[in-house]
């Protein structure tokens, strides 16, 4: 009875009995089948002969860094060993690669991921896929995955690339060139993530203790104030960079997230960086959440940064006084 209600859902309910069922009976056989799929993948596609010069899936030398690495594996696979390095990774290593997420790196083709996973695997062959990046997709193998779904993605992967090479033969001198310069942007030129600046000492968290040091921000007081007009102003790309050169901190109001990949560089209460701004300028994707290309970046006026500073630093007077008035009185 733990399990139900007046209005119990009978279909979740046996969902979840047979889910547990399945796991009890069978879930290690599964579990194994589906990682010996996931690995004959990453066999095939390293050892095609087409596939090998257009694709390859990420290791973990390429995902996790070596300080989290004890066992010094760089890559699952040995073609002395095999896959035994898996089982070493993962009795020492702090962080781990999940060997059921294959990264597929597809910039030799010259696409970005959005455009490979929209143009060619689903337009073209009906594949889905979720995660993308600038020049990587995301395929999850789990236990409904089968041996022929495999096999049909190896054939799709296989017609791209030959897709790839008749149109690359066909082109001109000019377009080779531009081709390359595409696949360089994507393999090589890739623009370096901007480390997080700071939040601006308007936004940054409160602390009592000076000796405290924290890159803590009251993001939520940034959010909501960003719903009033007059706090705020749009600058152009251009403009903002030459504010920053000019010694102007620009706080952002929005989120600003590219995608792909789907995480944001800027939040509310951040001051923009002019690496930011570089990494923006180098981005090649159609979709950043925050950032209209017509207005620019949404800021806060300095009349606003002005205002909110003043306050924090009124009411961090204020906390500090009745602390010290309390450590006096006791």
């Amino acid at each position: 009875m733990t399990h139900t209600s007046t209005s119990a859902n009978y279909q979740i309910l046996a969902s979840l009995d047979v889910g547990r069922r399945q796991v009890e009976m069978e879930g290690y056989q599964l579990v194994q089948r589906q990682l010996e799929l996931a690995m004959s993948l990453r066999e095939q596609v390293m050892h095609h002969p087409l596939l090998k010069r257009h694709f390859h899936f990420l290791r973990v030398g390429n995902i996790i860094p070596e300080a989290y690495r004890e066992s010094g594996v760089n890559s699952y696979f040995d073609e002395g060993k095999g896959w035994a390095n898996l089982e070493k990774a993962w009795s020492m290593d702090e962080f781990v690669m999940d060997p059921t997420r294959a990264t597929l790196m597809i910039g030799m083709v010259g696409m970005d991921g959005d455009t490979f996973k929209n143009t060619e695997l689903m337009n073209k062959y009906g594949i889905q896929i979720n995660k993308t990046s600038r020049n990587t997709v995301l395929f999850i193998i789990n236990i409904g995955t089968t041996r022929s779904a495999i096999a049909y993605l190896i054939e799709v992967l296989i017609k791209i690339a030959r897709d790839v090479d008749r149109r690359v033969a066909d082109m001109s001198s000019a377009e080779r060139r531009i081709h390359q310069k595409r696949v360089n942007s994507l393999t090589q030129e890739q623009p370096p993530l901007p480390d997080f600046s700071a939040f601006h000492a308007a936004f940054q968290g409160q602390r009592l203790d000076p000796a405290v040091q924290t890159r803590d921000g009251n993001i939520r007081q940034a959010f909501f104030l960003s719903y009033e007009d007059t706090s705020c102003e749009y600058i152009d790309i251009s403009d903002a960079a030459a504010a920053i050169a000019a010694g102007r901190e620009l706080v952002s109001a929005l989120f600003v997230i590219p995608y792909p990949p789907g995480f944001p560089i800027l939040v509310p209460g951040q001051v923009i960086s002019a690496e930011i701004l570089q990494f923006m300028a180098a981005l090649d994707v159609k979709e950043i959440h925050g950032f209209r290309p017509e207005l620019g970046f949404r800021v806060f006026t300095q009349d606003t940064l002005n205002r909110v500073q003043q306050a924090k630093e009124t009411y961090e007077s204020l906390q500090q006084y009745q602390h010290i008035h309390h450590l006096r009185a006791g």
